[in-house]
């Protein structure tokens, strides 16, 4: 699988302080994955920051070739369907 970033995405893992490591790790092995807006999918995994459990949240589009349209982590779990 390929996977293809925009640049909002990339700007928001900047900002967010999000690895490529971490998006290709959720993705590869999503806690679950959700349908979304306009056809994307949410796959949804861990990550630690800080200490804490956060649930990271990454958009994408396409099947062979995925891209990646944004990125987020929460700590409101309970909002997306989540236990910690």
């Amino acid at each position: 699988m390929q996977t293809t970033y925009t640049q909002h995405a990339l700007t928001r893992m900047a900002e967010r302080g999000i690895s490529r490591a971490e998006v290709e790790a959720t993705l590869a092995q999503p806690l679950r994955t959700v349908p979304a807006n306009h056809g994307r999918i949410e796959s949804q995994g861990w990550i630690e920051r800080a200490g804490m459990r956060q649930l990271l949240r990454v958009l994408t589009e396409g099947d062979v070739v995925v891209l990646v349209v944004t990125v987020m982590a929460t700590s409101k779990f309970g909002k997306y369907g989540v236990q910690p």
